[in-house]
């Protein structure tokens, strides 16, 4: 018999809540060394890679894998076309961050943007999303190994190239979501 934990890893929904408290991490981690002075710029630079290879790799998961099944079984979801809405100004978001320098006016403010995109869908995910899901008896472990070889696959891309918008690109799968319509700032 397997160990609990190992059973938990492969649920999909266990392997959402840890891409999400990895993430809230990084983003707390961020704003405590940025609140340091003479802070190195390597070591911003070093949390800020991990964030959005960590922020990537989950929006990729979440897309390809978990929004797709959840559509059919909860009428659409809602929160699943919100968070898609969501991911598309994320990579707006990583893109701009990626142009720039720890040193840049605006970098820390950029990290903030991303932390303000991403932590109401994480707190959404979880409050509302992931007990629908636990409630329509969804095979999550199944759909737990699928997430998990799609990562094992990725592991050797740079996440944060992967997908990255042009100025006008909008994300659509399959036509689902309705387009999402961004303005940044």
């Amino acid at each position: 018999m397997r160990p609990k934990s190992a059973l938990r890893t492969r649920d999909a929904l266990d392997q959402l809540r840890l891409d999400h408290e990895l993430i809230r991490k990084l983003l707390r981690e961020y704003d405590g060394v940025r609140l340091v002075e003479g802070c190195s710029a390597e070591r911003k630079a070093e949390i800020v890679d991990r964030l959005c290879d960590a922020l990537s790799l989950n929006a990729l998961i979440e897309e390809e894998i978990f929004y797709p099944v959840l559509r059919p079984v909860l009428d659409g979801a809602r929160l699943a076309q919100t968070a898609l809405c969501d991911h598309a100004r994320l990579r707006h978001l990583i893109a701009r961050l990626d142009e720039m320098e720890p040193g840049d006016p605006g970098y820390d403010d950029a990290v903030v943007d991303i932390g303000d995109c991403v932590l109401p869908s994480l707190d959404d995910a979880r409050a509302v999303l992931f007990v629908e899901v636990r409630m329509t008896g969804l095979d999550t472990a199944a759909l737990g190994e699928q997430m998990a070889r799609r990562r094992r696959a990725q592991q050797q891309q740079d996440f944060t190239r992967i997908g990255l918008p042009r100025s006008e690109s909008t994300v659509v799968l399959g036509g689902w979501p309705p387009a999402c319509h961004l303005t940044l700032a």
